[in-house]
């Protein structure tokens, strides 16, 4: 249908002040229930991927959900690229298939906690069953600890360690995400006797300076007066409007993904109008299909108009670009391997659902949704020999209380990351241990030592990824921590058992090669 904004349309030059407001922290204890769907991996179900290529086929749950941090930083935006192309053509990965299953199915060294952790947390009224800790030498040798490793936990935010390595996969490193301007009519003199439509294919670090670069490429056609209208194609995406988890309504956490997301949706507005009143909009979480384009559609005002001299006539649509509309110029995002960086060193929740979907649409055709996308995830799994019975993804962000996974299966897959082509890319964009992201602040003495990824949720704490020991090995940590009682202070048994494996050597255990 056809949305109009009469309120933006009628100011005149804007005064627009942008503030970025999607640096907000997520409170710990916040609750609340989403109505959505979870999916489950197809090995769950015991169908081949083969058998899986129709997602509906995929176990559906009922789902509650919750929340996870997702503060941000600036990075360097890298140069468009202009494209004369047709619509953009995005084919499905073709996946071979391991020949095997690749998860660790031995015992393991130690089958309990050392005893030193285990009193730890009795001393912290948690118990040695609420943690599930899995650690193996990255090269794939057997298991040094299985604690409790195999039961399926909430694994809060390491879950987006699942979505980024499929996404590695499907889409690629290198893989740039494109946004389209088409135009329709004829142009006479500096006129456009038609409309201005952006399509977005789930760019998920869409920003105001990717805006103002397609907007220079319709100016550099001599365009200067738009008679028709200004449409948003969000169509690549079919992924419901969601009510917020809590009552933080504007908090950043609670941004949704979109075709055409823009900043993250972590836009304000202080509009002036003809009467000099001053408006503020903070359109991260609209309550309308309309207030959910007020940021793209005011910084288009703020730039055509106010920075461009150039003036629209219509109001703003959104709808599917026509047949016969003509391509422009295409913006292409960053490459993956850099999004990455922002999506698991600061854990951003909305960027990894905007994966999610992306692969989903991939794999099994537009529009994605977050069941295309969790069978597509199954489906890349399936192609490296893991077949994970108790992997549960409900947006792949880790922003959930039924997504799951055990210890063992998140640890099986670093390991398998690890030898992969994949390996630099995947490690690269997770927090190094003292010195960055979200594990900054966390052991000091082994700054630089490791990369990893959190998980925080109201009675989760959670800890993935790579540690490279004094024994010279590289080990893959995998610790998901459930439980009812935990507090902040779990996060001092977790560190204590990384310099567990840190200290192999000094801990009665020598290494396995």
């Amino acid at each position: 249908g056809t949305m109009r904004i009469r309120h933006i349309g009628a100011l005149a030059v804007l005064s627009l002040a942008v503030a970025a407001c999607s640096t907000q922290n997520v409170p710990e204890d916040t609750t609340g229930s989403l109505r959505s769907q979870a999916y489950a991996s197809n090995s769950a179900t015991g169908k081949t991927a083969s058998q899986a290529a129709n997602p509906q086929e995929w176990d559906i749950l009922p789902s509650n959900a919750n929340t996870a941090s997702s503060p941000r930083t600036q990075q360097t935006r890298s140069a468009p690229i202009a494209s004369d192309r047709k619509q953009v053509q995005i084919a499905p990965t073709r996946l071979a298939s391991s020949g095997g299953d690749k998860g660790y199915r031995g015992a393991a060294r130690l089958n309990s906690l050392p005893d030193n952790i285990a009193s730890s947390l009795r001393l912290r009224g948690l118990s040695e069953q609420g943690l599930g800790a899995y650690v193996r030498p990255a090269n794939g040798a057997q298991p040094l600890l299985a604690s409790y490793a195999d039961t399926p936990r909430n694994p809060a935010s390491t879950m987006k360690l699942v979505t980024s390595y499929s996404a590695l996969g499907l889409l690629g490193p290198t893989y740039r995400f494109p946004t389209e301007l088409y135009t329709t009519g004829n142009v006479a003199g500096d006129t456009l006797q038609g409309d201005v439509i952006i399509k977005g294919y789930g760019n998920p670090d869409f920003r105001e300076g990717d805006f103002r670069q397609i907007l220079q490429a319709l100016r550099g056609r001599g365009i200067r007066n738009i008679a028709g209208n200004f449409v948003i194609d969000k169509s690549y995406f079919d992924v419901a409007n969601q009510a917020p988890i809590d009552e933080n309504v504007g908090a950043a956490y609670n941004a949704q993904p979109e075709a055409l997301l823009y900043n993250e949706r972590g836009s304000c507005y202080e509009m002036s109008n003809k009467a000099g009143q001053v408006q503020r909009v903070c359109p991260i979480l609209p309550r309308s299909v309309a207030e959910l384009n007020v940021n793209l559609y005011g910084d288009f005002w703020k730039m055509w108009v106010g920075e461009m001299g150039g003036r629209l006539n219509g109001g703003l649509q959104i709808r599917p670009a026509p047949q016969g509309a003509q391509l422009v110029y295409t913006h292409q995002s960053a490459p993956l391997r850099d999004i990455l960086m922002e999506i698991n060193k600061d854990s951003n929740n909305v960027m990894a659902r905007q994966l999610l979907l992306a692969i989903g649409a991939k794999q099994f055709g537009a529009p994605g949704t977050t069941q295309k996308g969790a069978a597509a995830v199954g489906q890349w799994l399936e192609s490296r020999g893991l077949r994970f019975s108790n992997l549960r993804i409900e947006n792949g962000s880790g922003l959930s209380r039924v997504e799951r996974i055990s210890a063992h299966e998140m640890g099986d897959m670093l390991v398998d990351a690890y030898n992969s082509p994949y390996r630099d890319d995947l490690i690269r964009s997770m927090g190094v241990l003292g010195v960055d992201g979200t594990v900054k602040n966390r052991l000091k003495s082994l700054a630089g030592r490791g990369h990893f990824k959190t998980g925080t949720l109201r009675d989760v704490r959670a800890l993935a990824g790579y540690l490279n020991a004094a024994d010279g090995q590289t080990y893959v940590v995998s610790l998901i921590h459930n439980d009812a009682g935990i507090r902040a202070t779990a996060k001092e048994v977790h560190d204590d058992l990384v310099e567990w494996v840190y200290y192999g050597s000094r801990s009665n255990f020598a290494s396995n090669q």
